[in-house]
């Protein structure tokens, strides 16, 4: 009796071994694909939310601490195209300690670690009504050094209010829609836009904006400048 095999027999079970492998292969494969599928729609969707989130925090903050001064002086705190937009709101403020008179580049406040070098700001009063926006050049233990010299003259405790500007822009040959943060570079903020505009409604003070990824997902919001309303 012989209990070897054959060759047909060994062929066979090689035939057969070759094409569960094959099966095999295929679906780990299409698994695979699926995955990879649901990972890159997972991780779209986390980019348009982060997005979406971005977008509502600087325009809810748009014209913030600034409401005093854009009321007395019809001041701009937004603009916008149809694919671009900026946005400008205070961060923090300081009144001024002494007397500062026209000419001068130099004022004092009480110590504040967020009046840094670069950092732009607007001072103002209103008794007198005047208004000016300026760059700080140099921070020191509450002395302020500015760029440029003072246009008008201000009291003691006008206020100084350290500015924030925000850009939004579409880069339409990237498909990639970037966000700006005072003198910094334009930043990637989400990819595979293939639509976006923003409309403003100065009547309403309100935000109409639109996003399109992928030629799929649209978001739409709608949200009211609560900081520029008189």
């Amino acid at each position: 009796m012989n209990n070897g095999m054959s060759i047909l027999e060994i062929l066979v079970a090689m035939a057969i071994g070759l094409s569960i492998l094959s099966i095999v292969i295929i679906n780990v494969s299409q698994t695979s694909s699926i995955s990879k599928r649901v990972t890159t729609k997972q991780q779209r969707l986390e980019s348009i939310f982060h997005t979406v989130d971005t977008i509502k925090s600087d325009l809810t903050k748009c014209g913030m601490r600034l409401q005093e001064a854009g009321k007395q002086f019809d001041l701009s705190f937004f603009e916008n195209t149809a694919d671009h937009f900026t946005v400008v709101y205070g961060i923090d403020s300081e009144p001024l300690i002494s007397d500062s008179e026209q000419g001068e580049k130099v004022i004092l406040i009480d110590r504040n670690q967020s009046f840094k070098q670069n950092k732009r700001v607007l001072i103002y009063n209103l008794s007198r009504d005047c208004f000016e926006y300026n760059e700080i050049k140099k921070s020191d233990k509450g002395l302020l050094t500015l760029s440029d010299s003072l246009k008008n003259s201000y009291p003691k405790h006008s206020p100084i209010i350290l500015l924030k500007q925000v850009e939004y822009k579409l880069y339409t040959k990237q498909l990639t829609l970037k966000r700006k943060v005072n003198r910094g570079y334009f930043q990637p903020l989400i990819e595979e836009v293939t639509d976006f505009y923003i409309n403003f409604f100065p009547e309403s003070k309100s935000v109409l904006y639109k996003i399109e990824v992928n030629r799929k997902e649209q978001i739409r919001g709608y949200i009211f400048l609560i900081n520029l309303v008189s």
